[in-house]
């Protein structure tokens, strides 16, 4: 099986992000930390990946206000927080893709995972909801 796993850098003056601490410890895939800029993330992984010949891509991104590993089930097509990426730049209420009403959902059997991890229907509205949808 084919394997990429995606992290991000630091963002919104933290000196951390959790997604690439845990990275670190992933073994024996493919691995990149991707700058957290709306739309850069996917196309630094477009670039320089054949994304399409993976089995399996897992995107980390960081809720630093959850408690527990999450696994979000969807991605909606629109940008907006309050906070600006690591270029400046503030999205508000902007769609990723122009005229695109879908709710990508992910493939991932829940049911055989239920039991081990949370979920999440709400991937926000930040740089992680916006490569998810890219994905």
């Amino acid at each position: 099986m084919k394997v990429l796993v995606t992290a991000f850098l630091p963002f919104n003056n933290s000196i951390n992000n959790y997604s690439q601490e845990v990275i670190k410890y992933i073994e024996n895939v493919d691995k990149e930390i991707l700058d957290v800029v709306y739309d850069k993330s996917y196309q630094t992984l477009e670039d320089k990946y054949s994304l399409n010949e993976y089995d399996l891509i897992i995107a980390m991104g960081e809720a630093r206000m959850r408690e527990v590993l999450t696994l979000e089930t969807q991605a909606i097509n629109m940008s907006s927080c309050s906070l600006k990426d690591n270029a400046g730049i503030l999205k508000q209420n902007e769609e990723i893709i122009i005229n695109n009403n879908e709710i990508l959902k992910t493939n991932v059997d829940i049911e055989k995972v239920k039991d081990l991890i949370e979920f999440s229907n709400d991937a926000g509205k930040f740089v992680c909801n916006n490569l998810y949808f890219h994905l």
